[in-house]
């Protein structure tokens, strides 16, 4: 239940950052990669937490940590490639 509910938060910050972003003026690149960024730390951040506070093994929480970043990531290329300006 907390993966589902991690990746539902990392899901509504790229569109908060998309959304918010694009109407102050950054340009998609920057709002990429910024999103890319932030999300890997607090993705680390959950997994360091994950394994020091649950007690889970690093080995878990990587496999885990793997899925909660990259789907956010997977919904961000899907909207650049269909929103993509020919």
């Amino acid at each position: 239940m907390h993966t589902t509910i991690i990746i539902t938060f990392g899901l509504a910050l790229l569109a908060l950052m998309l959304f918010i972003g694009e109407k102050i003026g950054f340009s998609r690149q920057t709002l990429t990669y910024s999103f890319i960024v932030l999300w890997l730390a607090l993705t680390m951040i959950n997994g360091a937490i994950g394994v020091v506070t649950a007690g889970q093994s690093v080995t878990t929480e990587m496999m885990v940590g793997s899925i909660v970043f990259g789907v956010p990531v997977a919904a961000l290329v899907l909207f650049m490639v269909l929103t993509a300006q020919t």
